[in-house]
């Protein structure tokens, strides 16, 4: 899911610049007669290219389904705070958290250590899904941008994210910065019906 909007957005911004970088040398060129024809046709271009891919859902929000266990909300909605320390031994503090579902949550995290970690909010599924996005990346990629069910967390660094968490059930929250989440950097919380 965050890899295809993160593919997306970068195909859709390369063929932009593309076509941006091949209509303005058509239009330095002009026409015959002098008018600048093939600089309207330039623009008409990138214009068109732009519509195409807001039909195809490729837009630079990033996708437009919902998460399964709730949806992101703004922390003047919460209704309860849960402090999270991510911790360099590879931990977070506490480990598993217990909420009621309906309830909107703000998960205020630390990073209380001397080395990065991020934060991602989500089922098993989209925990593999993140990890192995990870995986993939060189370490110059490694910045990952935050989303609304995850964030990195600079040494000392503090952010919150709030949910309105939905769905009776079980998700994790883990830590995929390389190894982290390997060596066990996760936690659960259970949502109570």
């Amino acid at each position: 899911m965050m890899r295809h909007a993160i593919t997306t957005q970068g195909t859709s911004l390369r063929r932009i610049a593309l076509l941006s970088v091949l209509g303005l040398t058509v239009a330095s060129c002009g026409s015959d007669d002098g008018s600048d024809v093939a600089s309207d046709a330039g623009e008409t271009t990138i214009a068109a290219e732009m519509d195409m891919d807001a039909e195809q859902g490729h837009e630079d929000e990033g996708p437009a389904e919902g998460y399964e266990f709730g949806d992101p909300m703004e922390a003047a909605d919460a209704t309860r705070v849960i402090e999270i320390a991510a911790k360099d031994d590879f931990t977070f503090e506490p480990a598993s958290v217990v909420v009621a579902a309906g309830d909107t949550v703000t998960f205020q995290v630390e990073n209380v250590g001397v080395i990065p970690h991020d934060f991602t909010l989500g089922d098993s599924h989209l925990q593999e899904e993140h990890e192995a996005e990870m995986a993939e990346m060189s370490a110059d990629d490694m910045a990952m941008h935050d989303e609304p069910n995850a964030f990195t967390l600079a040494p000392g660094e503090t952010k919150e994210m709030t949910w309105h968490l939905t769905e009776a059930g079980e998700i994790l929250f883990g830590c995929h910065t390389p190894g982290h989440y390997a060596a066990g950097m996760k936690g659960t919380i259970t949502i109570e019906a």
